[in-house]
């Protein structure tokens, strides 16, 4: 089987509207990402529209269009918009989120210039109403980069927010605020970095995918959204390697687990049809059981590895 997966796509126009409807239509327009689009037109809409006068969440919006379709093309486009002129959170953020894309798509020096910046933005002085976004992004990088200046950052803030804080309302939540994250997210996102580097050291490819798939599927004690996203990106990569058809196989061993597992039935069929979905992104050829799971499936089940339905 052919390590680059074919599926059917949409043409042009179709694919502008629904990435337009997802990336900036933030209240209104559909709720993930569009995942029938070639992605030439992907990388083109990207490179056209987005820019710095867009807001914040369609940054993090494109960011989730970039994994899904792996454009480690779209890297440049992003390079050129850190050049170190954030003057508020507005522009904080931003630089956030295309500093997190270069981290998860990016190679190794790359990945570097991406922690450089990073770095710069935690110490930025308009950054404390960004500590939250800044915690959350020390998801994307890895075990190589420690997020111990953020660390000692917030430490270093805590205090004097806590002091201004006594006047202020406001700056006594973000006070709060920073002293949760460093306390309580932020060495839990240390973990999670700590369990990826665990995951990729694995020697054996099957014993790699069977743990990717694992926590891919929710059947993983490791399992949680960030490593969701995360272990279907690996799998994705495996599968341009070369590993397609041990993904399938494995997905449906753990299929056969988890029918065998003696969950409920709302959550079993949840499980089976993510699995389902999975084997048909990968090209497997359904059986008569995975077609009626994905036919009856939940239109609200939002599965990262997937295929729009037309």
């Amino acid at each position: 089987m052919s390590a680059e997966l074919k599926y059917p796509t949409v043409d042009k126009i179709t694919a502008f509207r629904q990435l337009d409807s997802y990336i900036f239509d933030i209240h209104y327009g559909r709720k993930s990402e569009p995942k029938n689009l070639d992605p030439v037109h992907v990388e083109e809409f990207i490179r056209e529209k987005v820019d710095r006068t867009k807001e914040p969440q369609s940054f993090e919006r494109t960011r989730n269009v970039v994994d899904i379709y792996d454009l480690a093309t779209v890297v440049d486009h992003f390079t050129k918009l850190l050049v170190r002129d954030e003057k508020d959170e507005r522009g904080i953020l931003q630089s956030i989120q295309s500093v997190r894309l270069l981290a998860e798509q990016g190679d190794g020096n790359m990945q570097k210039k991406a922690f450089d910046y990073y770095e710069y933005l935690v110490k930025h002085p308009v950054s404390e109403t960004a500590y939250e976004a800044l915690v959350e992004a020390a998801s994307s990088f890895s075990t190589s980069y420690s997020p111990a200046t953020l660390l000692d950052t917030l430490k270093r803030q805590y205090p004097k927010l806590k002091e201004k804080g006594k006047t202020d309302y406001y700056i006594d939540g973000v006070a709060e605020q920073v002293f949760s994250l460093m306390n309580g997210r932020l060495p839990q996102l240390v973990d999670q970095i700590n369990a990826r580097n665990s995951i990729l050291n694995i020697a054996k490819p099957e014993d790699r995918i069977a743990k990717l798939t694992a926590i891919y599927l929710s059947q993983d004690d490791l399992t949680s959204p960030e490593l969701e996203r995360w272990s279907a990106r690996q799998l994705r990569r495996l599968s341009r390697e070369g590993q397609t058809e041990t993904i399938i196989a494995v997905i449906r061993k753990a299929a056969a687990a988890i029918k065998a597992g003696g969950f409920k039935e709302e959550e079993e069929e949840s499980f089976l049809l993510r699995a389902a979905r999975a084997v048909r992104f990968f090209g497997g050829e359904l059986s008569a059981d995975e077609k009626a799971l994905v036919a009856a499936g939940s239109e609200y089940q939002v599965d990262y590895l997937d295929r729009d339905l037309f």
